[in-house]
């Protein structure tokens, strides 16, 4: 669990990056192609709380962390969470993840994992924090994904 937190600790930074080598608007993602390989999306849900979601390459390229967050949220720092990921219902996992702070969630994907792909090729993306009530789940249009994701890749062989 240590790993998620010290990988999530260089993921919050990739916010604050002034300096990318590259920022670009692909659909609804926000994408920095620089050395964390990053891209984000952020809106106000329908009770006027700004959501977010965020995935990254990190330990160069050979992991994907994905960020949830939400204004409204009430999670405990450093609390350990179990968070359902689901494609199109076709490819599901129960990942491990931990709150980097009261309103956003962090997981870690190995690069070679199915949720690469299933990400790429899908069309929704369901996550859910496991005990929590319906306000800690989203479903994610991924129609401008793939092109975000694309650009993730490249950069992430640049990376390597």
């Amino acid at each position: 669990m240590r790993g998620i937190f010290a990988v999530a600790a260089c993921v919050a930074a990739f916010a604050s990056v002034g300096s990318a080598h590259a920022q670009t608007k692909i659909g609804v993602w926000d994408v920095k192609i620089d050395k964390d390989c990053a891209i984000s999306q952020e809106w106000k849900t329908e009770t006027k709380d700004t959501a977010t979601i965020a995935l990254a390459y990190t330990n160069k390229g050979q992991a994907m962390v994905l960020i949830f967050g939400d204004s409204a949220w009430k999670l405990k720092e450093k609390e350990d969470l179990t968070i359902s990921l689901s494609v199109d219902k076709k490819w599901s996992d129960k990942v491990q993840g931990a709150a980097i702070d009261k309103t956003m969630a962090v997981v870690g994907i190995p690069a070679t994992s199915k949720a690469i792909d299933a990400l790429m090729n899908g069309r929704e993306l369901y996550m859910e924090i496991d005990g929590k009530s319906d306000d800690y789940a989203y479903t994610y249009y991924l129609d401008d994904t793939r092109k975000a994701i694309s650009a993730l890749e490249a950069c992430r062989a640049q990376a390597q």
